[in-house]
């Protein structure tokens, strides 16, 4: 593994997080680097993504800040959207708006599609930003997107049905932000495709700056070819990654054993899920992306894979057991605070 203190150059990664903590900045917002990570290892891992979080939480400023750096101010590979029209709520004829809004979401979505599977676009990331969807949205553009992707293609799309396959392009991320507090949608069709991120809300820091953005036309090449979503070749990267650290993934897999009792037909899977997200924990460099000692980031890497990979699916089953729910903390110790009080925030009355 190359270590970044030993490297000349700059990892385009480790410089992407940080430019995106400057334009995160710049618009008002601050927030931890640790989330910021969590955000591009998730883009590297599924092609779909959630982000949940009460309003405050400006989870449209993170996916806009994100790309406004890897692409450039008002690019078209990025897409804002309304997921679903609110304010129709005040009309007379809600179903109207809404299936308005819709058909104007898929056909911006068909367009995306058809542009990012170009030849010529393959090396340039797209983003789909679907903000303030209902669960309808989620059923449509989630769910059923993501049941289709598990067999690599599309057929549909809300409102679209197509007369012949159409392949998924890998550099296409369709990402949904929800103003909720608590995500009660975990199917098994959606988790397979879908990172769901509980977002901590940012903290406003009054300042506000409007600067030309500049752009590296090979940062996206880079940032798309180092996207593992395959196990196997995930399994292989963290095997070389961790060789020196003895039992590293010992507690992943003490989580997935004891969930598989419970839930034999889906553990193995959000095992998968776990490891794909360690393996994107570490740039195609060799860097950690949440930070520079391999140890440091193994731990704050294994505590979000644990906590949306293994715990945050199976949250109700957790919240219902008093026997698993101890069996599980007792596994996590005070090693992983982010799943240690995401387990608490499920304990059992």
């Amino acid at each position: 593994m190359i270590k970044r203190e030993k490297d000349p150059s700059f990892d385009p990664e480790i410089t992407l997080l940080d430019d995106t903590q400057e334009q995160l900045y710049k618009q008002g917002f601050s927030l931890p680097r640790v989330w910021t990570a969590n955000f591009l290892v998730a883009l590297k891992s599924k092609p779909l993504m959630i982000l949940i979080g009460p309003p405050e939480a400006e989870k449209e400023a993170l996916v806009e800040g994100f790309s406004k750096v890897l692409m450039g101010r008002d690019s078209y590979q990025y897409q804002p959207m309304l997921g679903h029209p609110w304010w129709a709520s005040q009309t007379a004829d809600v179903a109207t708006f809404t299936q308005t809004q819709s058909r104007f979401n898929t056909l911006k979505l068909e367009m995306m599609i058809e542009e990012a599977g170009l030849p010529g676009n393959l090396d340039r990331l797209y983003i789909a930003n679907i903000s303030r969807i209902s669960p309808g949205e989620l059923q449509e553009y989630f769910s059923e997107t993501a049941f289709q992707l598990r067999h690599g293609q599309l057929m549909r799309l809300p409102t679209s049905h197509f007369s012949d396959p159409i392949p998924f392009p890998s550099n296409l991320a369709i990402i949904g932000t929800m103003d909720i507090l608590q995500f009660r949608w975990s199917d098994a069709d959606l988790l397979s495709q879908t990172t769901i991120i509980d977002c901590v809300p940012m903290k406003k820091t009054g300042r506000q700056t409007i600067d030309r953005v500049s752009t590296d036309p090979l940062r996206e090449k880079r940032l798309i070819r180092s996207f593992i979503r395959d196990p196997q070749r995930a399994f292989r990267k963290v095997m070389i990654i961790l060789h020196r650290l003895p039992s590293a993934l010992l507690p992943i897999l003490q989580i997935q054993q004891i969930l598989q009792k419970v839930v034999s037909n889906y553990s193995s899977n959000m095992l998968l899920d776990g490891m794909v997200y360690l393996s994107n924990s570490w740039s195609q460099m060799g860097s950690g992306l949440f930070a520079e000692s391999p140890q440091k980031n193994l731990q704050i890497a294994m505590d979000l894979a644990i906590t949306q990979s293994l715990l945050f699916p199976y949250s109700e089953i957790i919240a219902d057991s008093k026997n698993l729910h101890g069996k599980l903390q007792r596994v996590l110790g005070n090693q992983y605070p982010l799943a240690s009080v995401f387990l608490s925030q499920l304990k059992p009355e």
